[in-house]
């Protein structure tokens, strides 16, 4: 059975289109936000599917849900502020003053803690690892900052076949020549160096097509 890392931003996206769903109808006329939801959609199939079939044994890690609650948070104040008719370009400047309510954050709190104790029924939450050999090359080599860095070692080092994320900057390392970058020295995709594929959901969803809900 092939082993497969759920990053962070594909949890948050679960949780996002999970906890929302009663408000999509809502959110269905307002072409920002059906666009933005149906971009996370792919995150919500997969992890679904994952829920309901054996194929795979999926794990995240300590980290990973960490951060699981900083992309919810910016997400859902994120939302707050682009309904209160605040520009983009003043978030950055206004997030304090708009913060959640108490309430809020309450609820907010809530919502993810029992979103999280459902993914832990099918998803195992491992111990985050680095080592002085893969870390340092992903961080001096291939550029990942740190956090990223320490999700694909954990990854690797738990023989985990797949890393799946929205993050295209790691989704890339799997490319020999990455969008908008140039290396001075020509690095190898992270597959040929270290067995794992990074990639997105839709991606793997199509390649999975032929096993996903299948798992007999």
């Amino acid at each position: 059975m092939s082993k497969v890392f759920i990053d962070a931003n594909v949890i948050a996206n679960w949780i996002l289109i999970s906890s929302s769903a009663e408000r999509l109808e809502e959110l269905k006329d307002d072409k920002i936000l059906s666009e933005r939801f149906r971009a996370f959609s792919y995150s919500y199939v997969l992890i679904e599917a994952l829920k309901e079939d054996g194929t795979y044994e999926s794990v995240t890690s300590t980290l990973a849900i960490g951060e699981v609650y900083h992309v919810l948070y910016n997400e859902v104040l994120s939302l707050k502020l682009y309904r209160s008719g605040i520009p983009i370009t003043l978030w950055s400047k206004l997030r304090n003053k708009n913060d959640l309510t108490e309430d809020e954050k309450s609820i907010f709190w809530d919502i993810v803690r029992s979103h999280l104790n459902e993914l832990n029924s099918f998803i195992a939450v491992i111990d985050d690892k680095v080592d002085d050999e893969m870390y340092p090359k992903l961080v001096l080599d291939y550029g990942l900052r740190p956090h990223d860095a320490v999700l694909l070692t954990t990854a690797v080092l738990n023989e985990c076949k797949w890393f799946i994320t929205n993050d295209s900057e790691i989704i890339q390392l799997n490319k020999q020549k990455p969008k908008g970058k140039k290396r001075r020295k020509e690095k190898p995709p992270v597959s040929e160096l270290f067995n794992i594929v990074p990639d997105s959901p839709q991606n793997f969803l199509r390649e999975a097509e032929m096993e996903i809900g299948r798992g007999t």
